[in-house]
């Protein structure tokens, strides 16, 4: 007898997007649990080529992305932004430069936390309001979403 999968898909995804809130609150009430965010945003860059195929992965990626914008006090959309710059301008870049996998996807990691920090500064800059606090909590996030970035991805070259 054959099995109908077609909704599982749907449900792994829904059941990631629950994880995702859950950390996102999690780390709202303890500071020392990270966000992901490091790990969404080397996901996305990763998976973006077959954006046909994971069409709902990267929308759901996108959205925890405006969702921690949102949810940090940071300018909505600056992870998008970052995103299509580092997309657009950086990635070749990047691997053209590292040559060892896990060194790309910790590269990928601290453009996703720096470089969200400075886009936000410089659009804090633009609107005239003070700039973001840049704390010892982005390093220890950096290194967090690096190991498990390491756990989870493999770059295919």
């Amino acid at each position: 007898m054959r099995r109908n999968r077609t909704h599982q898909t749907y449900l792994t995804l829904f059941g990631l997007a629950g994880i995702l809130v859950l950390c996102q609150i999690m780390s709202s009430l303890y500071p020392w649990i990270p966000t992901f965010v490091g790990v969404v945003f080397a996901y996305l860059i990763l998976e973006f080529e077959h954006r046909e195929v994971k069409a709902a992965n990267i929308a759901l990626g996108f959205v925890y992305l405006c969702f921690y914008d949102a949810s940090k006090g940071f300018y909505l959309f600056s992870y998008v932004i970052l995103f299509i710059l580092v997309y657009r301008f950086a990635l070749l870049k990047i691997q053209t430069l590292i040559t060892c996998d896990n060194c790309i996807l910790a590269s990928y990691v601290i453009v996703a936390y720096i470089g969200h920090y400075l886009l936000n500064c410089f659009l804090a800059y633009l609107n005239n309001e003070t700039f973001p606090y840049f704390s010892n909590y982005y390093f220890y996030s950096i290194a967090l979403d690096s190991l498990l970035s390491f756990m989870l991805f493999r770059v295919s070259r």
